[in-house]
């Protein structure tokens, strides 16, 4: 059938398997008068061909056609488009063989020669017919959505019952997917109350790349380049935050989908705002039952204050987004053993000051702040909090852990809770592309992660898209490389205090120009020599690691006479990775 003609109730389309040109003729006139589509066959087997391509409303047939063979041909059009209304045409004196199709199905029989008024009286019958079907269709249709849309409001409103609103907005988002049929959604809520800051607390299909932290008109600006749709959260007064949305999956009815949408979105505001409410009344509750962190309202409470107070009296804090993800589902730890996020907490509170509040803002995510702390204390409580996590001793690896950690520090990233922790995330998230990670370089002897990195074509390493700076080859002559250096470690002395390591040896080095440039600086710059040339595959390294308020730079390579070759990069892990690799050809603590 023809859901189109339902919809519309013109335009059938219609086959006509007769040989008599006056009827072919009349046929045409007609339908083109009436605008039908109208498709010819002059025998049986290419009318039943026309048939099965083109699945007509309407079938004229000459019954007579082929010594009677036209009667059996009703049965296989029938197969052919179940749907299809036949009319038998005859002559005169073989009106036997009308009577004969109206028990094979045939929906009345015309006389042959046809007239124009037969026709359009046929085809009105058939029109209206369709409309009835098509009718009764959309009725059933519209009382299948109206029942399908009652159940998801219900759905929304029991999500009122979650624990949380992340949790609730976890459902929302599931709920939109499988209910509604959309490709992808995110939900983002205010960072923290009274902020205008959104965080993005639930997102599933593609919406795992939109932003962690933004305000309403950057969302608004990154829907509108990737053609996406926003949804506010609000009803009257009420403002619960905003949903990201894609497309609808195909075969999924849109012109029902998006009101609906906007009755769920005005009952999940309702939800959501419940949920805030009952957060905010639990404010009391410090501790996190399951586990030794903070709650997550406590932590913005308490962070407010650190913020208050280093504007007042500048003074300088740091904060952290620990993310933790499994390789195998969690939700529960078997009979007698720790929940995994529990033990998380309790090894991130191990690498941690007792003044620092840790705080879990859901299963896999944590917030840790850190008062009267700048840049290079937040750089070296990132690296405790990774190996300590790391630590093969430790019993969370073995729950096939994934760790990631990021960092800001106020003010430079930021002069509020919410952009300090959207930069901190955005931290977090793109160290997963370090190229310690895509090629898994730890455990490397330091002359041995020098050459690997020399050796990878550019391919192998992360793009500049991944966020996290990709390590760029140079090829430069010894006083360049070393005029590089001196630019790197003032740039980053200049904005605060460093922490910077160079390799020296016997000749021109960067570790020797370093020290020569900067032996009178006054405090802030904290330089470490090291000389790694008596050890095996050392004799020609370069090394610099430069740890700043505001970021990390490493640079590795081999000179040979009087040219370097050599990767750089500003890239938190690898320098990581390099002063660990130096510590131990050293026997040196440089990292800490």
């Amino acid at each position: 059938m023809n859901v189109g003609i339902l919809e519309r109730g013109h335009e059938l389309t219609v086959v006509a398997i007769v040989s008599s040109s006056d009827a072919i003729e009349i046929i045409s006139r007609t339908l083109s008068q009436s605008g039908d589509r109208l498709s010819v066959a002059v025998d049986l087997a290419e009318g039943l061909v026309r048939i099965s391509s083109q699945v007509p409303d309407v079938a004229f047939v000459d019954v007579s056609l082929g010594e009677g063979a036209g009667l059996a041909v009703l049965h296989h059009i029938r197969a052919l488009a179940p749907h299809v209304t036949v009319f038998a045409l005859t002559s005169p004196e073989r009106l036997s063989l009308g009577v004969q199709a109206a028990s094979l199905g045939s929906a009345g029989t015309l006389v042959m020669p046809l007239s124009g008024d037969e026709l359009l009286n046929a085809l009105s019958d058939v029109r209206t017919r369709l409309a009835e079907r098509g009718e009764a269709l959309r009725l059933q249709r519209n009382a299948a959505a109206s029942e399908r849309h009652v159940a998801l409001v219900e759905q929304v409103a029991e999500i009122a019952e979650a624990g949380s609103r992340r949790e609730a907005a976890e459902r929302l988002v599931e709920l939109l997917v499988n209910g509604v049929g959309l490709v992808s959604v995110a939900v983002y809520v205010p960072a923290a109350e009274g902020s205008r800051q959104l965080m993005r607390v639930a997102n599933q299909g593609n919406a795992a790349d939109c932003p962690s932290f933004c305000d309403e008109m950057e969302l608004l600006n990154y829907a509108r380049d990737r053609q996406l749709q926003t949804l506010r959260l609000a009803l009257k007064r009420e403002q619960s935050g905003v949903l990201l949305l894609g497309r609808t999956l195909e075969g999924v009815d849109a012109e029902h989908s998006f009101p609906l949408l906007s009755l769920l979105a005005a009952q999940a505001t309702t939800a959501l705002a419940l949920l805030g409410a009952r957060e905010q009344s639990h404010r009391g509750a410090l501790k996190d039952p399951s586990s030794s962190a903070y709650t997550f309202a406590y932590f913005v409470d308490v962070a407010g204050r650190e913020m208050d107070m280093a504007r007042r009296h500048g003074r300088r804090f740091a904060l952290a987004t620990i993310g933790v993800q499994f390789e195998r589902a969690l939700k529960t730890a078997a009979a007698g053993e720790t929940e995994p996020t529990v033990l998380v907490a309790e090894h991130v509170l191990a690498a941690v000051r007792d003044t620092d509040v840790l705080a879990r803002v859901d299963a896999n995510e944590f917030y840790l702040l850190l008062p009267e702390t700048g840049g290079l204390g937040a750089h070296a409580c990132r690296r405790r909090v990774l190996n300590q996590l790391t630590d093969p001793a430790s019993n969370v690896p073995g729950t096939g852990l994934v760790v990631t950690v990021g960092v800001a520090s106020f003010p430079h990233d930021g002069g509020d809770l919410s952009r300090l922790l959207r930069v901190a995330k955005q931290r977090a998230e793109s160290s997963l592309n370090s190229v310690v990670n895509r090629l898994n370089l730890r455990d490397l002897s330091i002359a041995d992660l020098v050459d690997v990195l020399l050796a990878q074509p550019m391919s192998a390493l992360p793009s500049a898209e991944c966020g996290v700076e990709s390590p760029h080859y140079i090829e430069l002559p010894a006083m360049d490389l070393v005029g590089l250096a001196l630019a790197a470690v003032s740039e980053a002395w200049r904005a605060g205090q460093a922490r910077v390591v160079a390799s020296v040896h016997a000749g021109i080095s960067v570790g020797g120009a370093v020290r020569a440039e900067h032996a009178r600086d006054g405090e802030g710059l904290r330089f470490d020599a090291v000389d790694v040339s008596l050890q095996p595959g050392c004799a020609n390294l370069e090394v610099l690691c430069v740890i700043a308020e505001h970021s990390a730079y490493v640079l590795l390579g081999r000179h040979d006479g009087n040219l370097v070759r050599a990767v750089h990069a500003a890239d938190p892990l690898l320098v990581d990775l390099v002063l660990s690799s130096l510590s131990i050809a050293t026997d040196l603590r440089l990292n800490d």
